[in-house]
């Protein structure tokens, strides 16, 4: 009844309700949940603050459309965000529903401001499936090239600087530097040859391109260049941003405070909202009604947002975030040294990525063998998926509020799903029919 193209399916789980970390399916299983229904469930499944104010706000109004009056949920949040978002400059919040239509938005206030047509954007990268935000996603373009269009063609890609896999072949762990430059040249020779270009697009981490760190230095850098030449920075913190990285957004590890902004995906705490955090004038410069959607800023949405940023705030989840995530980053390279399947651990908090090879030595991904993990981790209890241009990366995002023994335990079960891989007690049949991330591949 759905159609191929609207669905990534891994395994045949129906979840039926959800508390904190654990998911429970229809049969009551339980299992620790470390994707966080894609990074969205910040603060877990049904947290009892953000039901109750959901509850309170059903019971008096869903909503009533924001082009023609006002809600509150919609001004507090607003006004919460702008107070967030780095930068000392004036602000404004536009509100949709998902990573991809803020997106949307974010590009086509860019372009209106800044008179110009071309966009930078980079290999790899993810930021939506609409026109233009699928047009700057490295990830969807490179693979689908011309059929999968129709593209906003005056867009421009550069290499995104992986320290563990570059077309350099440069060991960006060893030599952060060397690879930095090797990067910032090329971007820089792009933006020569573009001329005008009204916005560079950008990840803090390359979400599901594999979790991605680039050097510290390159980010600030690629701030610099924007600056220099006139175009606006946009930066896109669907995955990275709420202290998803043990900071309030993955922009502020470097030391940047972007002209635009995107939230999603944690925002509504599990509800469908966004947002683009921008400044005055860069959203101030399009039409008048130029992009308003009936339903935008949702009461119930906006709502439910504000007691989610209320619990990150009460229960210091931004700290913890950094905290836990380097537990889970130390635990995991651990596994990493007794399992040469595992080529590579990385993140930045609680997003992490646990990247699966043939081996260690050639580094040849392994899409086959990141499925039998999550496979056999599923069977076991544990929830995580894999992707990635390959497909072979395991994408960890659990809520940021995890007891540390759901932690412990899920890493333990991760790790006994690698031995039943590399030992051949996953058979490849398994698999078969799993589509996921990577499968176009």
């Amino acid at each position: 009844m759905i159609p191929r193209p609207f669905v990534l399916k891994y395994f045949p789980l129906v979840p039926s309700r959800g508390r904190g970390c654990k998911l429970y399916d229809e049969a009551g299983k339980e299992y620790i949940d470390l994707t966080s229904g894609a990074a969205t469930y910040i603060v877990g499944f049904n947290h009892p603050d953000v039901v109750r104010e959901v509850v309170e706000q059903v019971e008096n109004l869903f909503n009533y459309t924001t082009l023609y009056f006002y809600n509150r949920p919609s001004i507090e949040l607003a006004r919460k965000l702008v107070d967030l978002a780095p930068g000392h400059f004036p602000k404004k919040v536009v509100f949709g529903f998902s990573g991809s239509d803020a997106m949307e938005i974010a590009l086509t206030a860019s372009l209106n401001y800044a008179r110009r047509r071309k966009l930078v954007s980079f290999t790899e990268s993810f930021h939506g499936t609409l026109v233009l935000s699928a047009s700057v996603s490295g990830i969807i373009r490179d693979v689908l090239g011309d059929q999968g269009g129709p593209w906003y063609k005056d867009v421009v890609f550069v290499e995104y600087p992986n320290p563990y896999r570059n077309k350099w072949g440069v060991d960006g762990y060893e030599k952060p530097g060397e690879l930095t430059s090797l990067a910032l040249k090329e971007l820089e020779e792009a933006l020569r040859a573009a001329g005008d270009v009204a916005a560079i697009v950008i990840e803090p981490v390359q979400g599901d391109a594999g979790v991605v760190v680039p050097p510290k230095d390159f980010v600030k850098e690629v701030a610099v260049l924007a600056g220099e030449r006139g175009s606006l920075l946009v930066v896109d913190e669907a995955q990275t941003g709420l202290g998803r990285t043990g900071a309030w957004w993955g922009i502020e590890h470097y030391g940047v405070a972007p002209d635009v902004l995107v939230s999603a995906k944690a925002l509504g705490g599990g509800f469908p909202l966004s947002a683009v955090v921008a400044r005055s004038d860069v959203l101030e410069a399009l039409p008048r009604a130029g992009l308003g959607f009936t339903n935008m800023g949702h009461a119930v949405s906006c709502r439910a947002g504000l007691a989610t940023i209320r619990v990150i705030e009460r229960e210091g989840l931004v700290e913890r975030a950094r905290v836990l995530g380097d537990y889970l980053a130390r635990r995991l390279r651990e596994v990493q040294e007794k399992h040469p399947v595992i080529g590579d651990v990385r993140g930045l908090g609680l997003m992490v990525g646990v990247e699966v090879v043939e081996d260690q030595r050639s580094r040849r991904p392994s899409r086959a063998k990141a499925l039998k993990v999550a496979w056999s981790a599923w069977r076991k209890g544990v929830i995580t998926t894999p992707l990635g241009r390959h497909g072979n990366v395991l994408r960890l995002t659990p809520p940021l509020n995890i007891p540390l023994e759901d932690l412990e335990k899920a890493v333990t079960v991760l790790e006994d799903a690698v031995k039943d891989v590399e030992e051949g007690r996953v058979p490849d049949e398994a698999v078969e029919g799993v589509e996921g991330w990577g499968s176009w591949s």
